[in-house]
C-alpha cells in the first residue's frame, strides 16, 4: 500500500520538463497595465487590486483601475487578464537549483514511476547496465533518486546488487532524500573505504548482518569520500544545467530560485546572468562549514546583490543538523516508530555534529561574523539542537533582526513552536512531505501522533511566526502550487488527512511561497509582493486560487512568468 500510494502521489505533480523559454524584453520606459482579473498583492493586508502598472522592470502603480490607469498615462499598453489571476512571482523557499537538471544531464534516473522506471532493484540494475554498456571501463556510473520505501523490495540496494551490474566501473547511486547513497566495491575501493575505516563524524558506513560493509553510506559525511573522487561537472554541463533548470523553474512560476548549500557556483550563475541565460533570480546559500568559501565573500552578507543585472543574490550560511526521516537518518528525541531491519529498538537517528560544543562554536562564529544561518533540521532533536545553538549565540551576542532559519523544520513539537516564536527564528517548511511521505511517516517513521504535527503551519500562524514553504528539489519536483495544496489540505497520497488542525487557508499558504520567502532571504524590499517601487516579478495563473476546490489547487496552471517586467515563460 505504501508503495502504491507513493506512486499515485508522484503522478499528481509530475509534468513535462520539455518547456521552452519565451523571453520577451520590453523597452526600459514602456508601461503596461494588467486588468481584468484578481491581482493578489500579498501586501501586509493581502489586498486584491483591480489593476497593476509596470514601467520597465518595476511596479509603477497598483490598486483601483482608475487610479492605476491615470498613473500609467495614455500611452500605456493594456493587458486583459480575461479573468485569470495575477500573483507575485513565487519564491523558492529552498531547493538545490540547478541540481535537478544536472542530474538529468549526467546521471541515471532511478525514480519510481511516473518520474522514472525503477520499481524494483532489478529495474535499477537494468537501468545501470544500460549506462554501463555505453561507458568505458573504469569510468563512473552514477544514479539518482532511488527510493527504498517505494520499490518492490522496500530496502536499499547493496554493494552486492551494484557489483552485479559491474565490477569494472565504480558505481554510486543516490537516495531520493540526498542523505544516503550506495557504492559498489570498486567505488568503495577507490574512495579508500575499507572494513577498518571508522565511521566519520555525522555519518555511518552501514554493515550487513555479517558485520561487513554493505555499501550503504548514511549521511553526507559518509558519502564524502566517494563524492570527493567522483568526476566534477564540466563548465559546459553546469552551464547547460543552469539553462535547463531556469526554464523548468520559470514554468512552475518560480521567479527566484534557491541554490541551497551546494558548493560554490557563483561563477556559473554570474556568467549565466551576464549572457542572458538566467531569466529568473537565484539566491545562493553557501556551505557554512566551508571556512574558505565563507571568507571569500568578505564583507558581503545575506541579501547582497552579486551581479550587475540583479539576478544573483547572497543568502544565509547553510548548515546541516541531521538527515532524512524517510531515510532513517533524521535525529529524533525518541526512537523511530517502526525500526528497519538491522536497527536497534532504541534507534533515533543521529546528528551531523559529534558534539554540541563543536556545533555551538561554529554557530557562534558565523553569528558573530554577521551571517544569517540556515540549518537543515528534520527530527525534533535536530530542531532542538539548533534552537539551543541559535539561542546561545544570541545570548552572547544579541542581534535584533537575525532571522536565523530552521530549514525543513518538519517534526517540530508544540513547545518548539513556542520557542521559535519567542526567539524570532524563521522556519522554512517542507510541507509536501504530508503528500509524498505522509502515510510512511504515520505508519513507519514517526507514528500517528508525531506525524500529525509534521510542518505545524497553523500552530506557527497562531504564534505569529513568519514561515516559508519549499519543495527541496530535486528531492521532489519544483512546484510551489503543490506547497499551497499541501498546506491547505494536508492530504497524504492515499487520501488521508494528516493533522487536520494544522491546515491553513489559501492566502496564508500563498504568502508562504511569495512574500514570506522574500522576507526569509532578506529580499522583501525588492520582491515577494506587488507594491509600488518593487521589481515586477509576477505570475499569471489560469484560475483564481481562492475560488477553486482546495483539492484542485495543485492542478492550477502557470500561464505566464514575468521577471523584472519581462516574460521568461509563457504556456503554449
Amino acid at each position: 500500500m505504501i508503495r502504491r500510494t507513493f506512486l499515485k502521489g508522484a503522478a499528481a505533480v509530475s509534468f513535462s520538463l520539455m518547456v521552452s523559454p519565451a523571453l520577451t524584453a520590453f523597452a526600459k520606459d514602456s508601461v503596461r497595465v494588467y486588468v481584468g482579473g484578481p491581482i493578489f498583492t500579498m501586501n501586509k493586508n493581502n489586498d486584491i487590486a483591480e489593476a497593476i502598472a509596470v514601467k520597465g522592470e518595476t511596479i509603477l502603480a497598483v490598486g483601483k483601475k482608475a487610479d492605476v490607469m491615470a498613473a500609467a498615462g495614455s500611452g500605456a499598453t493594456v493587458v486583459d487578464l480575461k479573468g485569470k489571476a495575477l500573483i507575485p512571482g513565487m519564491i523558492d523557499g529552498h531547493s538545490h537549483f540547478p541540481s535537478g537538471a544536472f542530474n538529468e544531464l549526467t546521471m541515471v534516473n532511478l525514480n519510481v514511476p511516473p518520474l522514472g522506471r525503477a520499481e524494483s532493484i532489478a529495474d535499477m540494475q537494468s537501468l545501470l547496465k544500460e549506462r554501463a554498456a555505453q561507458t568505458k571501463k573504469g569510468e563512473w556510473i552514477v544514479g539518482y533518486n532511488y527510493n527504498d520505501l517505494a520499490i518492490k523490495e522496500q530496502r536499499h540496494p547493496t554493494r552486492a546488487d551494484l557489483d552485479a551490474v559491474s565490477t569494472e566501473h565504480p558505481i554510486f547511486v543516490k537516495h531520493v532524500s540526498g542523505h544516503l547513497g550506495v557504492a559498489n566495491s570498486k567505488a568503495l575501493e577507490l574512495a579508500g573505504i575499507t572494513e577498518e575505516t571508522p565511521n566519520p563524524e555525522g555519518g555511518k558506513f552501514r554493515r550487513g548482518p555479517d558485520g561487513k560493509l554493505d555499501g550503504v553510506l548514511e549521511g553526507p559525511a559518509a558519502q564524502a569520500p566517494v563524492s570527493a573522487i567522483r568526476p566534477k561537472p564540466t563548465a559546459a554541463q553546469y552551464e547547460e544545467a543552469v539553462r535547463r533548470d531556469n526554464m523548468i523553474y520559470a514554468a512552475a512560476g518560480i521567479t527566484t530560485a534557491n541554490n541551497g548549500g551546494s558548493p560554490t557556483v557563483d561563477d556559473f550563475f554570474l556568467k549565466a546572468s551576464e549572457n542572458g541565460d538566467l531569466g529568473i533570480r537565484v539566491v545562493i546559500w553557501p556551505n557554512g562549514r566551508n571556512a574558505k568559501l565563507i571568507e571569500s565573500y568578505g564583507e558581503k552578507r545575506q541579501g547582497a546583490q552579486l551581479d550587475k543585472a540583479g539576478k544573483v543574490f547572497l543568502g544565509p550560511a547553510k548548515l546541516f543538523a541531521d538527515g532524512s526521516p524517510q531515510g532513517y537518518t533524521a535525529w529524533f528525541s525518541k526512537p523511530y516508530f517502526k525500526q528497519l531491519p538491522g536497527k536497534p529498538a532504541d534507534f533515533r537517528g543521529f546528528p551531523v555534529f559529534n558534539s554540541q560544543e563543536e556545533l555551538f562554536a561554529l554557530v557562534q562564529k558565523l553569528h558573530d561574523a554577521g551571517w544569517q544561518i540556515t540549518t537543515h533540521t528534520n527530527g525534533d532533536q535536530a530542531i532542538q539542537d539548533m534552537i539551543d545553538a541559535y539561542s546561545a549565540a544570541l545570548e552572547k551576542n544579541p542581534r535584533k533582526d537575525h532571522r536565523h532559519i530552521l530549514n525543513h523544520c518538519q517534526f517540530c513539537r508544540p513547545d518548539q513552536v513556542v520557542a521559535i516564536a519567542e526567539k524570532g527564528f524563521v522556519p522554512s517548511y517542507f510541507v509536501t512531505h504530508t503528500w509524498f511521505w505522509g502515510d510512511i511517516h504515520r505508519d513507519m517513521v514517526a507514528g500517528p501522533e508525531r506525524a500529525a504535527h509534521i510542518s505545524p503551519l497553523k500552530a506557527a500562524l497562531d504564534h505569529k511566526i513568519t514561515f516559508a514553504l519549499h519543495n527541496d528539489t530535486p528531492v521532489t519536483p519544483i512546484s510551489p502550487l503543490m506547497d499551497v495544496f499541501s498546506a491547505v489540505n494536508r492530504l497524504t497520497s492515499s487520501g488521508k488527512v494528516l493533522g487536520p488542525d494544522q491546515r491553513i487557508d489559501v492566502m496564508e499558504a500563498l504568502r508562504g511561497v511569495t512574500i514570506n520567502g522574500a522576507y526569509m532571504q532578506r529580499l522583501e524590499d525588492k520582491i515577494g509582493s506587488l507594491e509600488k517601487g518593487k521589481l515586477a516579478d509576477m505570475v499569471i495563473l489560469d484560475k483564481d486560487p481562492t475560488k477553486v476546490d482546495p483539492v484542485k489547487l495543485k492542478d492550477i496552471m502557470v500561464e505566464e512568468t514575468i521577471v523584472g517586467g519581462n516574460t521568461v515563460y509563457k504556456r503554449a
